[in-house]
């Protein structure tokens, strides 16, 4: 059957072709090809500078499979660069990146056990104090909690004196302590007291040292220390402004004692209940020895991890030996990790793992519980995120730690937990940042810092936490 063409309508393609809209659109097309391609492009590079820049995480969560296995091909390729560059060598007299100063030791030629008896035996050699002739010390352990007018302790008779404060002025605190359960406490008000009669008759020249921690940050707070050696009382140090306010005991008290000291002081003038806590106070002979940790000297290197953790036999034997954390209980007490095994604190090696995978996230030892030896983070079981050293669960040593890229992000050295020493940090890009020295937790010397093309910034100088210019 035939149909008519409707009257107005060329039925010709010619015609059609015309009435067609689709020439309308043809710049339109070319418009969104260009934006399209653009698009893409940007696409590219944006992927590009996060595989470079980003941290592995991020890179490994959201590029593709196919640059996720080159980086993966790359680190394997270049696994002998990154050893000398930015972690531990295997080699003794090596160190870990230049200023990194961590020394390891070979692991070859050792057995798993072998291993841990060398770590034991570094750590001991560690704590051992050379030409130490005689020291007395007192962490108040074995005294009775609360006020007291007389105490008998290693360093002589304490006597608290007198004052007509509704508070006792100077007790034994058991909720804190630097070290074990009991420190001293002298409670402020207008003034408290307290009088260390020094046992025995010293001939050489001594040191007094302790821990201390400011009670309150309110005003007013004075802290002062009175020596007498027959002649009345001198003052010997003024912590009005030195002892910090925080927990775990901040300062780091070091007095020199003349010869002859007989009689020692500590006065605390603070709002009532409050004042200063101190613990593990102890008295040595000073000797000469070579000036340590200060600005201008050339400092002694802490010693670092006798293990080479980058080494793949050596982290697969501690691996296969070391307990997985989540099959232990873990607590803290007194701010520090504390790790239990069948009701026992753990002593070895613990590792964490990512996941049910076999990349390892964390691995250290463990003593009576506590960190203590070298301890390791990984970023995702290959690169190192952080390395350095722990003492009964304080960081005691070198830190290095790096960025996602591989690069070294700072270099810093601890005493106890507190910054004390050399630190170096790094921009992003590998440029130095920031170069300096800490004492006891506090700036101290030369500081300077650098833009981030490497031209220096800004070079100031402190005393211990005060800025002089």
């Amino acid at each position: 059957m035939a149909f008519s063409t409707p009257k107005g309508i060329s039925s010709g393609s010619e015609d059609l072709r015309r009435q067609s809209p689709r020439i309308h659109f043809e710049p339109l097309m070319r418009y969104l090809k260009v934006i399209l391609v653009g698009t893409c492009g940007l696409g590219l590079l944006w992927m590009l500078m996060v595989w470079l820049l980003a941290p592995e995480e991020f890179t490994n969560n959201y590029l593709p499979q196919i640059l996720q296995n080159s980086l993966r091909e790359n680190n394997v390729e270049k696994v002998t660069e990154k050893k000398k560059a930015n972690a531990p060598t295997t080699l003794l007299s090596k160190k870990l990146t230049g200023s990194t100063g961590i020394t390891v030791e070979s692991p070859e030629d050792k057995t798993s056990s072998g291993l841990d008896t060398d770590l034991a035996e570094s750590i001991e050699s560690s704590r051992k104090t050379p030409n130490r002739i005689e020291e007395r010390n007192s962490s108040f352990e074995k005294a009775v909690s609360g006020s007291f007018e007389q105490l008998q302790t290693p360093l002589g008779m304490w006597k608290a004196e007198p004052v007509g404060n509704p508070f006792p002025p100077v007790l034994i605190n058991d909720k804190h302590a630097k070290t074990g359960k009991h420190c001293l406490q002298l409670t402020g008000g207008e003034k408290s007291a307290v009088i260390l009669e020094v046992a025995g008759n010293s001939t050489m020249p001594e040191q007094l040292t302790f821990w201390a921690e400011r009670w309150t940050s309110r005003a007013p707070f004075t802290f002062r220390i009175k020596a007498d050696s027959g002649k009345g009382w001198q003052e010997i140090y003024n912590g009005d402004k030195k002892i910090r306010v925080g927990r775990s005991f901040l300062t780091h008290v070091k007095v020199p004692l003349s010869t002859g000291v007989k009689r020692l002081q500590f006065s605390c003038t603070s709002p009532q209940n409050t004042g200063i806590i101190i613990d593990d106070l102890r008295i040595a002979h000073s000797l000469p020895a070579k000036i340590r940790n200060e600005p201008n000297a050339k400092s002694t290197k802490p010693q670092g991890p006798p293990l080479d953790l980058e080494d793949r036999a050596t982290l697969g034997r501690i691996l296969a030996n070391a307990i997985d954390e989540r099959e232990m209980k873990a607590s803290t007490v007194k701010g520090k990790k504390k790790l239990m095994q069948n009701g026992k604190p753990f002593t070895g090696w613990a590792k964490r793992m990512r996941g049910n995978s076999r990349e390892v996230e964390e691995l250290g030892q463990y003593r009576d519980g506590l960190k203590n030896g070298p301890w390791a983070k990984w970023f995702l079981g290959k690169r190192f995120r952080e390395l350095g050293l722990y003492r009964q669960g304080q960081r005691h040593g070198l830190h290095v730690t790096w960025y996602g890229s591989g690069k070294k992000k700072d270099a810093i050295n601890f005493e106890q937990d507190l910054e004390h020493g050399p630190i170096t940090t790094w921009y992003g890009s590998g440029k130095k940042w920031k170069e300096g020295h800490h004492k006891h937790g506090e700036r101290d010397g030369e500081w300077v810092t650098y833009d981030g093309r490497g031209k220096e910034r800004k070079r100031q100088t402190y005393e211990i936490g005060n800025q002089l210019d």
